[in-house]
């Protein structure tokens, strides 16, 4: 470690102080945020019943926010909660086509989410329930038909949309001094037979899974905003198929499940940026490889990226994080988790070709390390969670979860003064034992 230093010498102690970083956390908080049920003598938590949450996509801010549509009697609804408080910040009329898609995006406060019907818009509503805009069919570029609706901080839309159901286009759809304005991203008259859930992040660099009628048969694309484009990852000598959904994270890395062309193994991928960075694969002696290749994995600036897929130990779905280093599975079948009525086994048995399941519909991850899901119960109800890494990081005296520097000039200040947080033995002493127990905390990192 190469130390941007300064020799802090205690008696004969000296520090050099570098910046640790944290792996995956190994401790989770999981905090239950609302809990839908279909039966008349279980209450729902923050949910009215009947309500129900099955295969509906959840999302997460990056104040760990959360939002999942819900489906209720005679309607549907959007949840909003934080910190384990929160409800329906709005209801769609229920009957005939959905008001609503399953899939939605939460960012910054505004959520966006694709009207029902298959030929509609979308809209953009903000977390107290109100309607910010309305993106109707149409617009500077005429298309309908939108789908897999992502949101950048700012409220602008991107979607992939029909134009006269002959040429699929995928759009940056946005009001501008309130002018509507489409710019467009690619569309299938570029190169492209096919193109598949568009992803943005705050600097409008847009991922996507691709056709192209050329070269490679799938691609995945990185679209820049100065209208160039990146090749992420291509079918050949590496990879030989991916899944449709990919994921991009802020800093613009990428994340995704793709088959190796070398032994037909699938395999749950990183992007940096140059190179990639294997996070799992069906090798692995929990995981069945063949569930890789349903859901897409879903990563944050850190690498630290989340996936579902089928344990093989308790023959289940569940929810692992890594990044390429460490792997945890962070919930499985016949776990207790801790709910609104108390502890409560994770995952139901279905029966029949579906069997047992824990997870419910996609998952979502934050710059904070916070994984949102929505998982089955045992006693029939889903649950919407949010896994927060565990605050178990002792030298980190400034609380920037960073070791560095900054908590090495704070616990000598701290020491100096004899305040309480540098006497790290509990005797109330403020001695070598102390210094010896602030440097084995600064050592072991982050977790």
């Amino acid at each position: 470690m190469i130390c941007s230093s300064r020799m802090l010498v205690l008696g004969a102690l000296s520090v050099c102080a570098g910046q640790v970083l944290a792996g995956v956390p190994q401790a989770w908080d999981i905090q239950l945020q609302a809990r839908s049920t279909l039966d008349s003598g279980i209450p729902g938590y923050n949910l009215p019943y009947p309500s129900s949450l099955s295969s509906q996509y959840v999302s997460i801010d990056e104040d760990g926010g959360v939002a999942v549509r819900a489906i209720l009697s005679g309607q549907e609804g959007i949840f909003y909660g934080k910190n384990g408080v929160g409800g329906i910040i709005v209801t769609g009329n229920g009957g005939g086509d959905p008001f609503w898609a399953p899939t939605l995006d939460l960012r910054n406060g505004l959520i966006g989410i694709e009207q029902g019907s298959f030929s509609d818009g979308a809209y953009l509503y903000s977390i107290d329930g109100s309607l910010v805009r309305t993106f109707n069919a149409g617009g500077p570029e005429g298309v309908s038909g939108f789908s897999g609706v992502t949101i950048t901080s700012d409220g602008a839309l991107c979607y992939r949309g029909d134009f006269g159901f002959s040429v699929d286009k995928v759009v940056i759809d946005e009001y501008i001094d309130n002018t509507r304005t489409q710019t467009l991203v690619t569309d299938t008259n570029s190169g492209y037979s096919f193109l598949i859930s568009p992803e943005i992040n705050d600097a409008r660099q847009v991922l996507m899974k691709t056709f192209p009628t050329s070269g490679a048969a799938q691609r995945i694309v990185r679209f820049e905003t100065d209208g160039s484009a990146t090749t992420v990852a291509e079918t050949g000598t590496e990879f030989n198929s991916f899944v449709n959904s990919t994921a991009i994270a802020q800093d613009g890395g990428a994340a995704f499940s793709a088959r190796r062309s070398s032994d037909s193994v699938w395999q749950v991928t990183h992007w940096d940026g140059s190179s990639f960075v294997a996070i799992a694969d069906g090798n692995n002696a929990d995981i069945d490889n063949g569930s890789l290749a349903n859901f897409p994995p879903v990563v944050n600036d850190a690498g630290m990226t989340a996936f579902r897929a089928t344990d093989i130990a308790h023959d289940s779905t569940a929810l692992w994080v890594g990044d390429g280093t460490d792997l945890v599975k962070l919930i499985e079948y016949d776990q207790l988790i801790e709910t609104d009525l108390g502890p409560i086994a994770l995952g139901f048995d279905f029966g029949g070709d579906t069997g047992r399941q824990v997870m419910n519909g996609v998952v979502d991850i934050n710059n904070a390390g916070q994984v949102a899901f929505a998982a089955f119960l045992r006693n029939g109800t889903i649950g919407v969670f949010v896994a927060t890494p565990a605050s178990s990081c002792l030298a980190d005296l400034n609380g920037d979860g960073l070791l560095d520097f900054f908590d090495v000039s704070a616990f000598l200040n701290a020491y100096n003064a004899m305040d309480p947080i540098a006497d790290f033995t509990g005797d109330g002493n403020f001695d070598f034992f102390d210094v010896s127990g602030f440097l084995n905390a600064f050592n072991a990192g982050c977790p």
